[in-house]
Order: C-alpha cells, then sequence, then structure tokens
C-alpha cells in the first residue's frame, strides 16, 4: 500500500505540472513577426486617397520608427506596440492599427473625429544601376508656354511662361509634367525670393527643397534637401532673389544632387516618400512637379537626361 500511495503522488504531481504548462501561453504569443520590420509604402483609401509611409525598426528589445503624413515631414512614433501580426502606432494626432499577412498590411486609423481604412506594401528596394546609360537631353520647359505641363487640382494655375522663365506669380496650383520618368539627370536653374519656398518633386514622390536660405527649418528642411529625410553636406545657397542651379541624379532610390557646383548629397539612399507625394508606387515611373504653393518662384533652363 505505502508503494501504491507514492505512486498515486508523483502521478498527481505530474498531472499538476502539466496542467499548468499547457495554461501557460506559447512563446509566439509574445513576440511578434520580424518580417514586419522595415519600411512600407501606405495608401489610405477613401474619398480623399493619399499616400504615407512609415518604418518600423527594433533596437534590442524596443520598437520605434517613424510615420511619413501626408504633408511635413516624417515623425518618430509616440507609441508603437506589436504583437504577433498585429501593429498599433500613434504618431502626429492620428492612430493606426494594421494587421500584417503575405508581405501586406490592411489597416483601420483615426484622426480627430475621422476615420479612414489603409493598406501598405513592403518598399521596393530599388537599387542604383552599376553602368547607367544615358539618352539624348530633353528640354522640359521650352521657354514660350506650358505645353508638357499641368496644374495639379487644389488651388489657382498662378504659372506661366515670361522671357524664357517658368513663373509662378503667387500661391497657387503645383505644376506638373505630363511625361513620367525613372531613372535620370536633371538639370534646372530656379529664382527663389525672399521668404518664398517651393519643391522640385522627383517622380512625383521625393521633395528636393527649394527655400530662401534665411527661412529657418531643421538641417533636412534646408536648400537642397530630400525634404526631411537627406540632409546636405554643405551650405552652398546664393542669396534670395539670385538664379541658382541644381544638377540631380536619381537612380533607383539613390540620389545625388549638387548646388552651384558643389555636392550636397553624393549617392545616398531616399528611405522613403516625403510629404506632398502624388502616390506611394516607388517603383514605378512618375512625373516632375514642382510646388506652387508657397509663394513666388522662378525656374528656367530645365533639361532632362533620362536613363536608357
Amino acid at each position: 500500500m505505502h508503494r501504491s500511495w507514492l505512486v498515486l503522488v508523483l502521478v498527481g504531481l505530474v498531472s499538476c505540472e502539466s496542467n499548468e504548462t499547457s495554461e501557460m501561453p506559447s512563446e509566439s504569443e509574445d513576440k511578434f513577426d520580424t518580417r514586419m520590420l522595415g519600411r512600407w509604402d501606405v495608401t489610405v483609401h477613401g474619398e480623399d486617397t493619399y499616400p504615407l509611409w512609415f518604418e518600423l525598426t527594433q533596437d534590442g528589445e524596443v520598437l520605434g520608427g517613424r510615420l511619413q503624413p501626408r504633408g511635413g515631414h516624417a515623425l518618430p512614433f509616440e507609441r508603437v506596440e506589436a504583437n504577433t501580426n498585429t501593429l498599433s502606432m500613434s504618431v502626429g494626432g492620428a492612430s493606426y492599427d494594421g494587421t500584417y499577412g503575405s508581405d501586406t498590411w490592411n489597416g483601420t486609423g483615426t484622426r480627430a473625429d475621422a476615420s479612414f481604412e489603409w493598406t501598405a506594401v513592403r518598399a521596393p528596394e530599388l537599387p542604383a544601376p552599376e553602368n547607367p546609360t544615358w539618352d539624348e537631353p530633353v528640354e522640359l520647359f521650352n521657354g514660350v508656354d506650358l505645353t508638357g505641363w499641368v496644374a495639379l487640382p487644389g488651388g489657382e494655375n498662378q504659372w506661366k511662361a515670361e522671357n524664357g522663365v517658368l513663373l509662378n506669380e503667387e500661391s497657387g496650383a503645383n505644376l506638373r509634367t505630363e511625361e513620367t520618368f525613372g531613372d535620370f539627370k536633371l538639370h534646372i536653374e530656379v529664382n527663389v525670393p525672399e521668404h518664398s519656398n517651393s519643391g522640385i518633386y522627383l517622380r512625383g514622390r521625393h521633395e528636393v527643397q527649394v527655400v530662401d536660405p534665411a527661412v529657418e527649418g531643421l538641417p533636412s528642411q534646408k536648400m537642397g534637401s530630400i525634404y526631411g529625410q537627406l540632409t546636405p553636406s554643405t551650405d552652398a545657397t546664393h542669396p534670395a532673389g539670385e538664379w541658382q542651379s541644381f544638377d540631380i541624379t536619381l537612380l533607383g532610390r539613390w540620389v545625388t544632387v549638387e548646388l552651384n557646383g558643389e555636392t550636397l548629397i553624393d549617392h545616398q539612399e531616399i528611405p522613403g516618400i516625403t510629404g506632398g507625394a502624388l502616390d506611394s508606387n516607388e517603383a514605378e515611373p512618375g512625373p516632375f512637379y514642382l510646388q506652387g504653393d508657397h509663394g513666388r518662384v522662378l525656374y528656367r533652363n530645365i533639361v532632362l537626361t533620362p536613363a536608357s
């Protein structure tokens, strides 16, 4: 009888230990799918469809990242939580909740009293070709009229051609090329009056900042920056009211920006879209557009050399 009692006790202990183990959460429930990390091209859906972008990072056990809102520059997450295949973020007065699967996201969000739905796909790597070849240069502006250009919705068109200059009289519509482009070299000259501001959007997604150098701003918002994404290594600006010359090369997502003969950004990777992007389809060709909603600005000698 003593041996039988001892066996029963041991069986009971094993049974209790087994039950306790089965009730504990599995290891996968405490973690998240690490494929969620990285850069993501977002589209907000609804009557007013527009692009966003975010990157999710991990440092040790700490999640972080930032999100590019519709305008302005990318902002760091104020809150970010991930569990298994779900993500919850708060940034810039908005919240985003998404579910990950098959390298895509489906989610919902709220801003003020408005709610919206969003989807996302992984941002393409877009490596630069090692030995690009170049086609013949093309003049995008003929100097006499707006042939090849069209005003974007959102304001009255203030653009006109005058004495070989593409001139935006005052704040109004942005202006885009009818044609779209992939990889290219661009020469463009600009004259920025005092306190004015514009931008040259590459493929309609990445803004090269154009601004009076006296205007205060973050280093990543200065003349020649990729707005909020890449900071110029030097200051090569001329005073407001003088003509300045840009030479910009974009290969994949790798950009070189020269201003007045000096290299500001030397073959650096653009992480993602900037505020004001037309869409988040980064792998596709896109138009140039010139920002016209920040005041008077003048452009001339706009010449593009496309890569073959």
